[in-house]
């Protein structure tokens, strides 16, 4: 009799096993996603911080520099330098280091623009330098709806622009280009047109 009763404890035992198998990554990965599980040490995915929901500059009025920006093709990203005065040396330095993280990333490089925008007319007149726009209304409206984000997003940044004119993503000047780079190349893989 006591070799009838246990086929169906094991029945059971195995059962359970795998449903556990099966159940446990599907809870760790919620748990996971919805952050009640915290990895000390774990690797961001982006360096520049995200502007969610991202800005909108079809949304600003018609300018020059902004038409500039607007006028990007399908699947194209602009690495824009916005300053709140006259482009001087240091805004001089970024805009050198952006034109070169933009060599550096290839085939995918044909693919990006870099512009600054600007408060004030840059005193200038290095031909090196990647295109200079200057459009104080636009550069206060972005800033205002910057500052309205947190007081740790002012001008000057570094910032990923869209083909339709949404600012995406964002780095202070300072930023490692490396962390630039890395970020852009991830950007045009994940946005290329196939």
């Amino acid at each position: 009799m006591s070799s009838v009763s246990a086929p169906p404890r094991r029945n059971r035992t195995t059962l359970i096993l795998i449903f556990a198998m099966f159940i446990t990554p599907v809870v760790l990965a919620w748990l996971l996603a919805n952050g009640h599980i915290g990895l000390a040490g774990h690797k961001r995915l982006n360096h520049g911080a995200l502007l969610s929901p991202p800005i909108d500059l079809r949304a600003y009025p018609d300018t020059p520099a902004l038409g500039a920006l607007r006028g990007l093709p399908p699947a194209a990203w602009a690495v824009v330098y916005v300053g709140p005065s006259a482009c001087a040396e240091d805004c001089a330095r970024v805009l050198r280091e952006l034109a070169v993280i933009r060599t550096l990333v290839g085939n995918e490089g044909t693919r990006v623009s870099v512009f600054g925008l600007m408060a004030k007319e840059a005193s200038l007149s290095d031909p090196t330098l990647p295109r200079i726009l200057t459009d104080p209304l636009s550069v206060a409206a972005l800033g205002k709806d910057l500052a309205n984000r947190g007081p740790e997003v002012t001008l000057p940044l570094v910032a990923f622009l869209d083909w339709r004119g949404q600012m995406m993503m964002y780095f202070s000047p300072d930023a490692p280009p490396a962390d630039i780079k890395e970020d852009l190349q991830r950007l045009l893989r994940a946005s290329a047109i196939r």
